[in-house]
């Protein structure tokens, strides 16, 4: 099944500035080119250990983030500026629901995109979590109902448990070098090849992904539910 994203209002809830990009960053590029409406959330920022660079600090992320969301046409809201950052896992699920469910009511996306809850990562699951108890299905007279509801991939898969099952593609033809500039823009982040986050590996997923369906590129996600007619 491939993805339209015309006329379209998308939702990207981000546990970290970067992970929209690993994982939704061609769909930016493509909602970018289609003039469709695009909204990303950053569940946190903070100062982080870097094992490679030391260590970066919240306003560097910030900075990236500006860029970014400059050049991708989009606009942000960050709910944890600076806090709880690799800790969600530790506060209450309410205080990452409650925010969510606010920002789906007033941007009243068509399409939203979630993190993979089998990540590694404890801000991943965390986040999940949260995204899957604020898109519970209720009455449409009741409260704003998505559409579709799609899981985003991160390239850190390492066990079978982990694995990403993919059952909807975007076509990127055309767009790859978008996604490779828009990862560039987190500066504190991009390393070289054979890092996850390098826009080589990032190519080369996607031309995995094309593969798949039978085009040069392409980004996967898995459909948690769509009832758009």
């Amino acid at each position: 099944m491939t993805l339209n994203l015309k006329d379209k209002k998308v939702l990207i809830i981000s546990p970290h500035p970067d992970d929209e990009v690993i994982g939704c960053g061609g769909l930016i590029a493509k909602c970018k080119e289609l003039d469709s409406e695009i909204k990303v959330v950053y569940v946190c920022t903070g100062e982080s250990r870097q094992l490679a660079s030391g260590s970066t600090n919240s306003e560097s992320r910030i900075n990236e983030i500006n860029e970014v969301s400059s050049y991708g046409n989009f606009k942000y809201q960050i709910i944890f500026e600076n806090k709880y950052f690799v800790e969600l896992d530790s506060i209450p699920q309410k205080k990452i629901v409650d925010p969510i469910e606010d920002i789906i009511e007033e941007f009243k996306p068509n399409i939203i995109l979630i993190p993979h809850g089998e990540s590694y990562n404890q801000d991943h699951r965390a986040t999940f979590t949260a995204c899957m108890t604020a898109l519970r299905p209720t009455p449409q007279n009741l409260r704003h109902f998505i559409d579709t509801v799609l899981v985003y991939e991160e390239p850190y898969v390492w066990t079978i448990k982990d694995i990403f099952q993919p059952n909807i593609y975007l076509n990127t033809e055309g767009i790859e070098d978008e996604k490779v500039k828009l990862m560039m823009l987190h500066k504190s982040q991009d390393r070289p090849f054979p890092f996850a986050r390098s826009g080589e590996n990032l190519l080369a997923r996607m031309k995995i992904r094309g593969s798949e369906i039978g085009l040069e590129s392409a980004e996967a996600y898995m459909m948690i539910r769509s009832s758009m007619k």
